[in-house]
């Protein structure tokens, strides 16, 4: 009996599967390097840096023979300068129970706000007797946040007394 031999042989289809196998990873390799490399562009505009380095520290926190809550403000951050147009808030609560909150620093401190550069500190002098605080306690804690970067920038005094 006479064979007709017209396939292909194994080494030619083992040479095409490899050629068809080495394309298509190189399809896939392209294409997964232009999809990466889209998304991290992407996600470049995502991340909000604004605020990176911006820290603060609340020191020496005592109410005063006025009666007055007086305390230091220092901005802790390396690089991060806060700008005039952050109006810091700050909350306060005392041992009765008594509450305020989101103050303007401003409005109720004596200190001319000129903005904080790293490192710089501004002392602080809340007269409690003023119509918003009615903080009247004998122990107070003070939470001091800036206006601009929330919650990178606040720090917390507990137990302010005379």
């Amino acid at each position: 009996m006479k064979y007709n031999k017209k396939s292909v042989s194994a080494l030619i289809a083992t040479i095409l599967l490899i050629v068809v196998a080495v394309a298509l990873i190189a399809i896939i390799l392209t294409w997964g390097k232009s999809f990466t490399t889209d998304s991290l562009a992407e996600t470049a505009n995502v991340v909000d840096t604004s605020c990176t380095g911006a820290a603060i520290t609340l020191s020496d926190c005592q109410i005063d023979a006025d009666n007055n809550l007086v305390f230091f403000v220092k901005n802790i951050g390396s690089t991060y300068s806060f700008p005039t147009s952050d109006a810091f808030k700050f909350d306060l609560t005392d041992n009765t129970g008594n509450f305020a909150s989101n103050l303007v620093l401003g409005d109720y401190t004596t200190a001319t706000w000129a903005g904080l550069a790293p490192g710089e500190m501004v002392k602080v002098t809340i007269e409690r007797s003023i119509e918003g605080v009615a903080i009247t306690g004998d122990y107070i804690d003070v939470t001091v946040k800036s206006s601009i970067c929330p919650s990178d920038a606040v720090a917390t005094f507990k137990n302010c007394h005379r």
